[in-house]
C-alpha cells in the first residue's frame, strides 16, 4: 500500500521503477520491476536508499525525548546491543516494528 500511494504521488514522466528485493509489489504496474540488491547496482536506487537511512536516523533522535528509556537517539533503530537491551528491559512500543525478529520473539 505505501509503494502504491508513493507511486501515486509522482508527478513526472518515468520510465521504470525499480523496486530493491525479490517481490514488485507494484506488478500490476508494467513499468515496475523488482531487483535483489538493486541498492548496490542502480544508483538512483543507492542514492534513495542513503535518503531513506538520513531521514530514519532524524526520525528516531526528532522522537528519542519522547521515549527516553529506548535509546532511540543513540541507536537510532538499528539492531544494536543497546537496541536489543533496551527493548528486552522496556518492552515492545508502539513504534516497534513487529515484522523485527527481536520484537516478534518478544510479542
Amino acid at each position: 500500500m505505501a509503494m502504491q500511494r508513493a507511486l501515486e504521488q509522482i508527478k513526472v514522466k518515468y520510465d521504470e521503477v525499480v523496486i530493491d528485493g525479490h517481490l514488485n509489489f507494484l506488478s500490476d504496474n508494467p513499468k515496475t520491476k523488482a531487483i535483489i540488491k538493486a541498492d548496490d547496482s542502480v544508483p538512483s536506487v543507492s542514492a534513495a536508499s542513503i535518503a531513506a537511512k538520513v531521514a530514519r536516523d532524524n526520525y528516531m533522535t526528532e522522537i528519542a525525548p519522547n521515549y527516553p528509556d529506548y535509546g532511540f537517539a543513540q541507536h537510532v533503530g538499528y539492531g544494536t546491543a543497546l537496541h536489543l537491551e533496551r527493548l528486552k528491559l522496556h518492552g515492545v512500543s508502539s513504534l516497534h516494528r513487529q515484522s523485527f525478529k527481536p520484537v516478534k520473539a518478544l510479542l
